[in-house]
């Protein structure tokens, strides 16, 4: 079964409200492929914590009702549970072209390094709604193999 990795903006723009610029589609679309993934899809992270620092900072784990926060909470509760969560070790690098040893020299954003490392080494597509980075990156991503799924097109472009 495929593996997906996460970006951070799939889960805050299924949130909605005023942490994002998304319309109504794109939340919806976000809410379906996150509600899919804790349904029964695998979810790839890193065995380090570096996808749950960033989450950390815009999600929350409990007291919320929204989509993005319950996947957050789903992510943390199972884990460990290797049926549906694969954690994947990932090694930093001092390489600031590279941020993690998986990858070659690169422009990605640095906060973006995470998810591609670990998409390249679980063989992962990355799940993108806003981040224009995926598609100008195009070529890179090419090169290692990655697949990426945009939610909302509309606002992944520049």
């Amino acid at each position: 079964m495929k593996a997906y990795v996460v970006d951070t903006n799939v889960p805050i723009a299924a949130n909605g409200g005023s942490k994002t610029h998304v319309n109504e589609r794109c939340q919806l679309a976000c809410v379906r492929k996150l509600r899919q993934l804790i349904d029964s899809e695998i979810v790839a992270i890193d065995e380090f914590g570096y996808i749950f620092q960033e989450y950390r900072k815009h999600l929350t784990l409990g007291g919320s009702q929204n989509v993005g926060d319950e996947f957050f909470k789903y992510l943390f509760e199972n884990q460990y549970n290797h049926d549906r969560i694969q954690q994947i070790r990932i090694s930093s690098s001092n390489d600031d072209d590279i941020g993690f040893e998986e990858l070659p020299a690169n422009k990605l954003d640095p906060s973006d390094r995470k998810f591609l490392a670990v998409s390249v080494k679980a063989g992962a597509t990355i799940l993108n709604a806003t981040d224009s980075d995926w598609d100008e990156q195009g070529l890179l991503l090419q090169k290692l193999g990655v697949e990426t799924c945009q939610l909302c097109p509309e606002n992944s472009r520049k």
